[in-house]
């Protein structure tokens, strides 16, 4: 391989690897944030502990894996009549090269109606709050 195909191979595998290293750690969290709703999913007991009991679970299991940021800003529970929806909605812009920003959204949910879904987003949010 000529001087330029391997330029062109060491720029392509840099900017793989900053990629992975800038937007790593924030799929990481994502994937505990993951786990921990499937840990409240298994817990007998979700529907008679309060908000604040569920928080202080999540953040426990948060703090055991080093989730640190918006994850455990964005807890919201909504209780219905027979059902209560554990929500973990964020957004993070995570700057790449110089002034191009990567914009990663993710969106966990945990219906205690449907527990086996757990961590699909089933409920639009947004029509709760916009009736507020």
């Amino acid at each position: 391989m000529s001087y330029w195909g391997w330029l062109l191979v060491v720029a392509v595998f840099g900017f793989i690897l900053t990629c992975v290293s800038k937007m790593g750690p924030a799929y990481i969290d994502a994937y505990y944030v993951d786990e921990g709703l499937r840990k409240l999913a298994e817990n007998a007991e979700l529907r008679d502990m309060s908000r604040g009991e569920i928080k202080k679970e999540l953040d426990r299991f948060f703090l055991i894996n080093n989730v640190r940021g918006e994850p455990t800003k964005a807890v919201k529970i909504v209780r219905g009549a027979d059902s209560m929806l554990v929500s973990i909605d964020y957004e993070l812009r995570q700057p790449l090269i110089y002034n191009i920003d990567v914009v990663m959204r993710f969106d966990k949910q945990l219906n205690t109606a449907k527990p086996e879904l757990c961590c699909k987003p089933l409920v639009d949010l947004e029509q709760f709050s916009k009736r507020d």
